[in-house]
């Protein structure tokens, strides 16, 4: 994501010495990608000790630094920091454990893993075992991760945490703003075991050349006689990743918006055949390449030509769309030709819109509505998977084809990755279609998944009854008391060929707070395809559940009638 390009800038350096040993079991490692993948990515510095118990310990530690680096960067650009470190650690941490279980000797291939990512304007920190990372910030180092060992006596510890002793692992995580100018210190303890904490800070204050640094720190560890491998990773902030809003706009300017295009004009060797939508925010033209391929250009409108957060958001439109691959999600096609201007194209679905057959056919029979919703919930999982919400799904984003419902525009579309980073500009905070978006996002509660799945129990309702489920209102509500006075409208009102089960199903995913909803999209799908046994055998939920604001509102007034009346009666007495 070029637009996304950050202004992180980190020097470093790296020492990894065998000491006194004949061997040397500690690895380290880093790497500084460019690009896109500093932005999405990050910087990510290694280090790992392994347990000299083991004959393996050199190759444990070189395969969680290895098998780290490489697995890291080739996870979704889509994810949290977190979730894609997380995973490949624990991922890292079955194969070391089942290593240990197949080995012939009955060894494990145990180490201690420290990792330190360096992402916008913030550090993250993944921690197992007794390596170690201290940041130095205006004079005070701190040593920011804990170490997992335990003494048996005053000369004695061992290590209570290590990748590869269990099949499970629980991993320390933290992120932390970055300023300029902070060092971080990443060491084994061949080396901060025999340097003091007042001799490193005094060492880390009096040394600029990092290189000079790595050899000072390790010729200390040696003279106050240390016997282990000597590791140690020196990281400094020289620009914090966070662009101005000057040299964002800038980047984001390169391309010019194109020209308002009319049928039978060309642009890059693509012709536009149709005008497909124009709204004051885009343009969406059926075009044709010149090997007779048909796709859909989608255009900025020039009236946001000097909006940075319209820009940055149509750019990252793109991105979003060409990195799904399920046949429910329109693909994102790269152009032949070298954009001249800003656009991108997808694939051409040829087949109504969800709104066109709504409005040509509803209400749909159960089964039809039941078909597509499996369709829908395919394509929402494939956006889920990548850590995105769509948060805009409504009829006129739906198109069906032959391969049934089909998604599309991610003009809206909110991903973790992107999010966690800071961003100089300024983006709307209310995205999406009033009568379908999830009442959390206007009244400020907190979104995810499950305000995914409240959309397209919208979508479901309005195939089965061509109504909203809690009627005109629900569009105008914008705090939480507007949304709490709305009511759910069964949808036995309009159709009474909807199952008794469906609809409950339908309410649950439709409740105002999302914790009542379900916890996956899946329990919803199976709960409107099949009868849940709990709900047939009562058609009513307790009212206390149904409208618990009305319960306690009701026993209020009633406490305070009681009061008045106790009041009274001894007044008059």
């Amino acid at each position: 994501m070029e637009h996304l390009q950050p202004s992180l800038s980190v020097s470093f350096a790296q020492l990894s010495e065998a000491g006194r040993k004949s061997e040397n079991q500690d690895t380290v490692g880093a790497c500084f990608p460019e690009g896109a993948a500093l932005a999405t990515k990050g910087i990510a510095v290694a280090i790992a000790d392994g347990v000299s118990s083991s004959q393996s310990a050199k190759q444990a530690s070189q395969t969680a630094i290895t098998g780290f680096l490489n697995d890291y960067y080739a996870t979704p650009d889509t994810w949290r920091t977190g979730q894609s470190a997380n995973r490949v650690i624990q991922s890292l941490n079955r194969y070391l454990w089942s290593q240990g279980q197949n080995s012939v000797r009955q060894e494990g291939f145990l180490t201690t893993l420290s990792l330190l990512i360096f992402k916008g304007d913030k550090m993250f920190v993944f921690h197992v075992g007794d390596s170690r990372i201290y940041r130095y910030r205006q004079g005070s180092l701190e040593q920011i991760t804990r170490d997992h060992n335990q003494r048996i006596d005053h000369k004695t510890t061992y290590l209570s945490r290590a990748m590869g002793a269990d099949l499970s692992l629980e991993v320390d995580m933290q992120s932390h703003e970055i300023e300029r100018g902070d060092i971080y210190l990443l060491s084994t303890d061949g080396l901060h075991d025999f340097i003091d904490h007042r001799s490193l800070t005094s060492h880390i204050e009096k040394t600029t050349d990092l290189e000079e640094l790595t050899q000072q720190l390790y010729s200390k560890a040696l003279a106050n006689g240390s016997e282990d491998n000597i590791s140690v990773q020196i990281a400094r902030v020289d620009d914090v990743g966070t662009p101005s809003e000057s040299d964002a706009i800038t980047v984001l300017s390169r391309l010019p918006f194109p020209p308002i295009l009319d049928v039978g004009q060309t642009l890059d060797g693509l012709t536009v055949e149709k005008i497909l939508h124009e709204s004051e925010r885009s343009q969406v033209y059926l075009v044709k390449r010149d090997d007779d391929t048909r796709l859909v250009m989608k255009t900025p409108s020039p009236n946001y030509v000097d909006d940075a957060a319209f820009i940055e958001r149509f750019v990252r439109e793109s991105w979003i769309g060409s990195r799904l691959n399920n046949r429910q999600v329109v693909r994102v096609v790269e152009p032949k030709q070298t954009r001249s201007c800003l656009y991108y194209l997808t694939e051409y679905i040829p087949g109504p819109t969800l709104t066109q057959l709504i409005n040509e056919r509803a209400p749909f029979a159960v089964a039809d509505a039941t078909e597509l919703a499996e369709q829908l919930v395919t394509g929402v999982r494939a956006l889920h998977r990548r850590d995105t919400l769509h948060q805009d799904l409504k009829p006129d984003n739906i198109v069906m084809g032959r391969q049934g419902a089909c998604l599309i525009d991610f003009g809206s579309c909110w991903v973790a990755g992107i999010e966690e980073m800071a961003s100089p500009i300024a983006g709307d905070k209310i995205l999406g279609t009033l009568d379908y978006s999830a009442p959390e996002y206007r009244y400020g509660g907190p979104t995810g998944p499950r305000s995914d799945q409240f959309s397209l129990a919208v979508l479901v309702y309005e195939m089965l009854t061509g109504k909203h489920p809690y009627g005109d209102g629900y569009g105008k509500a914008m705090s939480l008391a507007q949304f709490q006075k709305l009511t759910y409208r069964s949808a036995l009102q309009f159709n009474p060929l909807v199952p008794v089960w469906m609809d409950r199903a339908l309410e649950k995913s439709l409740y105002i707070q999302p914790a009542q909803r379900y916890e996956a999209l899946s329990e919803w799908l199976r709960d409107i395809k099949r009868p849940n046994p709990n709900w047939l055998t009562a058609k009513h939920k307790p009212l206390i559940e149904r409208h618990p604001e009305r319960v306690w509102k009701v026993l209020a007034i009633a406490g305070w009638a009681v009061a008045i009346g106790l009041l009274v009666f001894v007044a008059t007495r």
